[in-house]
């Protein structure tokens, strides 16, 4: 029996060496890696300038059509504009403001003004008014409420009745 229990002890060495053997150079799972992951920034003025013009009109569309006049997006207090025009244009003037607060959008050409008081919400809501030119320009005005900050977009179009 002597006999038989050495053999059967040096095979159960073996295989415990090469078990341990093959746990050791068997690699390991790596560890996860831990990734920091910075603090997110609110979006930028100009970013939300472009939310805010995705809910007019496409300027491209306008174009191809012969109704497009002018446009323009930026931060609230950086869109005042002023452009030549004939003089008796009708206009439709679309607006949108993305951020914080609310921003009076004032269009005057001549005597003629009209006036928009845009919210400037987290989603942005397209407010439309008509506007018939009185002077070879038009003017736009952002007036910013306290606090406000965000993006604004407005463009100019002619009434699809006239179409060149």
């Amino acid at each position: 029996m002597k006999d038989a229990i050495r053999p059967a002890g040096a095979a159960l060495a073996a295989f415990a060496f090469l078990t341990g053997t093959a746990a050791c150079a068997t690699p390991a799972a790596p560890e996860p890696q831990r990734t920091l992951s910075a603090p997110s920034r609110p979006p930028g003025d100009q970013q939300l300038a472009e939310v805010a013009a995705e809910a007019l009109s496409d300027p491209d569309a306008l174009d191809e059509a012969g109704t497009f006049v002018l446009s323009a997006t930026g931060a609230v207090e950086g869109t005042d504009s002023r452009s030549r025009i004939a003089p008796g244009t009708p206009l439709v003037v679309e607006a949108a403001c993305v951020g914080e607060g609310s921003v009076t959008l004032t269009v005057t050409s001549g005597r003629a003004t009209a006036r928009q008081r845009l919210a400037c919400a987290g989603t942005p809501h397209a407010r439309t008014f008509a506007l018939t030119t009185r002077a070879g320009s038009i003017a736009f005005t952002a007036d910013r409420g306290p606090a406000t900050r965000g993006g604004l977009a407005y463009l100019a179009r002619r009434p699809a009745s006239e179409q060149r």
